[in-house]
Protein backbone atom coordinates (compact mmCIF):
# COMPACT_ATOMS: atom_id res chain seq x y z
CA UNK A 1 0.00 0.00 0.00
CA UNK A 2 2.88 2.64 1.14
CA UNK A 3 4.54 1.67 -1.92
CA UNK A 4 1.16 2.93 -3.84
CA UNK A 5 1.10 5.96 -2.34
CA UNK A 6 4.65 6.55 -3.04
CA UNK A 7 4.61 5.59 -6.47
CA UNK A 8 1.13 8.27 -6.84
CA UNK A 9 3.18 11.02 -5.26
CA UNK A 10 5.99 10.85 -6.88
CA UNK A 11 4.24 10.38 -10.18
CA UNK A 12 2.32 13.72 -9.17
CA UNK A 13 5.45 15.41 -8.03
CA UNK A 14 7.69 14.44 -11.11
CA UNK A 15 4.51 15.63 -13.60
CA UNK A 16 4.46 18.77 -11.58
CA UNK A 17 7.98 19.71 -11.83
CA UNK A 18 8.12 18.51 -15.38
CA UNK A 19 5.24 20.78 -16.62
CA UNK A 20 6.56 23.46 -15.29
CA UNK A 21 9.71 23.14 -16.59
CA UNK A 22 8.26 22.51 -20.12
CA UNK A 23 6.44 25.78 -20.26
CA UNK A 24 9.28 28.26 -19.10
CA UNK A 25 11.59 26.48 -21.40
CA UNK A 26 9.91 27.22 -24.29
CA UNK A 27 9.96 30.95 -24.74
CA UNK A 28 8.21 33.27 -24.01
CA UNK A 29 6.92 33.88 -26.80
CA UNK A 30 3.78 31.81 -27.85
CA UNK A 31 4.12 29.03 -30.88
CA UNK A 32 2.31 30.37 -34.06
CA UNK A 33 -1.56 29.62 -33.21
CA UNK A 34 -1.01 28.90 -29.94
CA UNK A 35 -3.57 29.95 -27.63
CA UNK A 36 -2.70 33.22 -25.26
CA UNK A 37 -3.08 32.72 -21.64
CA UNK A 38 -7.27 33.85 -20.92
CA UNK A 39 -7.71 33.34 -25.09
CA UNK A 40 -9.80 30.92 -26.05
CA UNK A 41 -13.42 29.08 -25.04
CA UNK A 42 -11.03 27.18 -21.91
CA UNK A 43 -10.38 30.13 -19.69
CA UNK A 44 -13.25 31.14 -17.84
CA UNK A 45 -14.58 27.44 -17.60
CA UNK A 46 -11.24 26.63 -15.91
CA UNK A 47 -10.82 29.38 -13.43
CA UNK A 48 -14.69 28.09 -12.26
CA UNK A 49 -13.26 24.71 -11.91
CA UNK A 50 -10.65 26.53 -9.37
CA UNK A 51 -12.83 28.06 -7.77
CA UNK A 52 -15.93 25.39 -7.03
CA UNK A 53 -12.05 23.58 -5.79
CA UNK A 54 -11.47 26.12 -3.56
CA UNK A 55 -15.39 26.17 -2.18
CA UNK A 56 -14.99 22.29 -1.74
CA UNK A 57 -11.17 22.55 0.22
CA UNK A 58 -13.05 25.01 2.50
CA UNK A 59 -15.87 22.81 3.30
CA UNK A 60 -13.14 20.30 4.40
CA UNK A 61 -13.98 18.15 1.51
CA UNK A 62 -10.41 17.59 0.14
CA UNK A 63 -9.95 14.90 -2.64
CA UNK A 64 -7.16 12.88 -0.03
CA UNK A 65 -9.81 13.33 2.92
CA UNK A 66 -12.61 12.25 0.51
CA UNK A 67 -10.69 9.08 -0.81
CA UNK A 68 -9.35 8.05 2.65
CA UNK A 69 -13.09 8.86 4.10
CA UNK A 70 -14.77 6.50 1.51
CA UNK A 71 -12.33 3.84 2.27
CA UNK A 72 -12.65 4.61 6.33
CA UNK A 73 -16.19 3.65 5.91
CA UNK A 74 -15.79 0.55 4.28
CA UNK A 75 -13.82 -0.67 7.43
CA UNK A 76 -16.27 0.06 10.07
CA UNK A 77 -13.62 1.59 12.30
CA UNK A 78 -15.20 2.35 15.37
CA UNK A 79 -15.44 5.95 17.22
CA UNK A 80 -12.26 5.45 19.32
CA UNK A 81 -10.74 4.36 15.81
CA UNK A 82 -12.22 7.11 14.32
CA UNK A 83 -11.02 9.72 16.78
CA UNK A 84 -7.57 7.91 16.69
CA UNK A 85 -7.06 8.62 12.67
CA UNK A 86 -8.28 12.22 12.83
CA UNK A 87 -5.65 13.24 15.45
CA UNK A 88 -3.18 10.97 13.13
CA UNK A 89 -3.53 13.14 10.21
CA UNK A 90 -4.00 16.18 12.04
CA UNK A 91 -0.59 15.55 13.71
CA UNK A 92 1.17 15.33 9.80
CA UNK A 93 -0.87 18.01 8.72
CA UNK A 94 1.84 20.44 9.11
CA UNK A 95 4.46 18.01 7.76
CA UNK A 96 2.99 18.24 4.58
CA UNK A 97 1.61 22.02 4.66
CA UNK A 98 5.60 22.44 5.24
CA UNK A 99 6.27 20.37 2.35
CA UNK A 100 3.69 22.09 0.03
CA UNK A 101 5.16 25.57 0.61
CA UNK A 102 9.00 24.67 0.17
CA UNK A 103 8.03 22.87 -2.80
CA UNK A 104 6.14 26.02 -4.48
CA UNK A 105 9.48 28.32 -3.76
CA UNK A 106 11.30 25.84 -5.07
CA UNK A 107 8.84 25.73 -7.96
CA UNK A 108 8.56 29.67 -8.19
CA UNK A 109 12.73 29.54 -7.99
CA UNK A 110 13.02 27.52 -10.72
CA UNK A 111 10.52 29.18 -13.22
CA UNK A 112 12.65 32.77 -12.35
CA UNK A 113 15.65 31.01 -13.31
CA UNK A 114 14.50 29.33 -16.60
CA UNK A 115 12.90 33.03 -17.57
CA UNK A 116 16.57 34.70 -17.39
CA UNK A 117 17.47 31.75 -19.84
CA UNK A 118 19.53 29.47 -17.85
CA UNK A 119 19.20 26.04 -18.81
CA UNK A 120 22.41 25.10 -18.64
CA UNK A 121 23.15 21.32 -17.21
CA UNK A 122 23.93 22.63 -13.81
CA UNK A 123 20.45 24.21 -13.40
CA UNK A 124 18.91 21.26 -14.35
CA UNK A 125 20.78 18.50 -12.42
CA UNK A 126 20.14 20.84 -8.92
CA UNK A 127 16.11 21.00 -10.02
CA UNK A 128 16.17 16.92 -10.02
CA UNK A 129 18.08 16.92 -6.82
CA UNK A 130 15.20 19.02 -5.61
CA UNK A 131 12.59 17.19 -6.78
CA UNK A 132 14.75 13.78 -5.70
CA UNK A 133 14.74 15.04 -2.34
CA UNK A 134 11.28 16.55 -2.14
CA UNK A 135 9.84 13.10 -2.82
CA UNK A 136 12.07 11.31 -0.43
CA UNK A 137 10.48 13.45 2.24
CA UNK A 138 7.31 13.12 1.38
CA UNK A 139 7.60 9.44 0.83
CA UNK A 140 8.89 9.06 4.21
CA UNK A 141 6.23 11.60 5.80
CA UNK A 142 3.29 9.53 4.22
CA UNK A 143 5.34 6.43 5.18
CA UNK A 144 4.99 7.24 9.08
CA UNK A 145 1.92 8.17 8.83
CA UNK A 146 0.14 5.00 7.08
CA UNK A 147 2.39 3.16 9.59
CA UNK A 148 0.23 4.80 12.16
CA UNK A 149 -2.76 4.28 10.78
CA UNK A 150 -2.34 0.41 10.29
CA UNK A 151 -1.00 0.34 13.96
CA UNK A 152 -5.32 1.48 14.48
CA UNK A 153 -6.79 -1.38 12.51
CA UNK A 154 -7.18 -4.49 13.67
CA UNK A 155 -6.32 -7.68 11.71
CA UNK A 156 -9.33 -8.05 9.64
CA UNK A 157 -9.70 -4.31 9.11
CA UNK A 158 -5.96 -4.35 7.79
CA UNK A 159 -6.60 -7.02 5.44
CA UNK A 160 -9.78 -5.38 4.26
CA UNK A 161 -7.49 -2.24 3.61
CA UNK A 162 -4.44 -4.00 1.97
CA UNK A 163 -7.23 -5.24 -0.49
CA UNK A 164 -8.32 -2.20 -1.28
CA UNK A 165 -4.98 -0.83 -1.60
CA UNK A 166 -4.11 -3.20 -4.17
CA UNK A 167 -7.01 -2.42 -6.42
CA UNK A 168 -6.49 1.23 -6.26
CA UNK A 169 -2.83 0.63 -7.47
CA UNK A 170 -3.95 -1.66 -9.96
CA UNK A 171 -6.16 0.68 -11.44
CA UNK A 172 -3.56 3.13 -10.98
CA UNK A 173 -1.28 1.27 -13.04
CA UNK A 174 -3.88 0.82 -15.69
CA UNK A 175 -4.36 4.14 -15.98
CA UNK A 176 -0.55 5.06 -16.32
CA UNK A 177 -0.10 2.70 -18.78
CA UNK A 178 -3.03 4.47 -21.07
CA UNK A 179 -0.99 7.69 -20.79
CA UNK A 180 2.25 6.34 -21.74
CA UNK A 181 0.31 4.46 -24.92
CA UNK A 182 -1.50 8.13 -25.28
CA UNK A 183 2.12 9.86 -24.91
CA UNK A 184 3.48 7.88 -27.37
CA UNK A 185 0.93 8.54 -29.88
CA UNK A 186 1.21 11.97 -29.83
CA UNK A 187 5.22 11.59 -30.33
CA UNK A 188 4.63 9.64 -32.99
CA UNK A 189 2.01 12.31 -34.68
Amino acid sequence: MSKFRAAALSAALIAGFAGTAEAQTQGTMPREGARVEGQGDRGPRHRGMRRAGKDRAQRGMRQRGARSGQLMRDLNLSAAQQTRLTQIREKYRPQYQTLREQNKTQRQSLRSTLQKGDTSSAVRARVRQQMEQFRTRAQAIRQQELNEIRGVLTTEQRTKWDARTQQRKSRMDGQKQKMRQRRGARTRA
